[in-house]
């Protein structure tokens, strides 16, 4: 690890960290919605999940506080994306599940899509992982 420092005009040491390695930021939010799947038993009946939305965010350098992102940008962006778009709803009648089977790997892929267009405008670090859990034994996740 390398470490630059810089004096700013107030005189306070502010310092910019190089690293070899990376920090992953994870937040998490859950929302209530329900689906059907077509031709799944028991599926294909009208249910519904406390879904769980985990999104994580690498870091090769941190800024001049220390941190990679503040936690707070990244959870509002996944209550804004997410939270906020699908709770309480029926995914099958929710854009784009209306068109996509609202399964838990078309969730979680667009879930993936809609977070990392929306990252660019608050947060620094690169998107890598987006979870989604239907309950709580069970999930998948997507990564490009």
């Amino acid at each position: 690890m390398t470490v630059q420092a810089q004096y700013r005009s107030s005189n306070i040491l502010s310092r910019t960290v190089v690293l070899s390695g990376k920090y992953t930021i994870t937040v998490e939010t859950s929302f209530s919605a329900s689906h059907i799947l077509p031709d799944c038993p028991p599926c294909d009946r009208l249910h519904g999940h406390t879904w769980k939305v985990k999104a994580s965010w690498s870091y090769t350098r941190l800024d001049d506080k220390g941190m990679g992102d503040n936690f707070a940008n990244l959870k509002a962006l996944l209550n804004a994306e997410i939270r906020s778009r699908f709770d309480h709803t029926h995914l099958n009648e929710a854009a784009p599940f209306d068109a996509l089977r609202p399964t838990a790997e078309n969730l979680v892929r667009e879930f993936f899509l809609i977070l990392k267009k929306g990252s660019a405008a608050v947060s620094s670090g690169k998107l890598e992982r987006v979870e989604v859990w239907e309950g709580p034994e069970s999930f998948v996740s997507y990564e490009e």
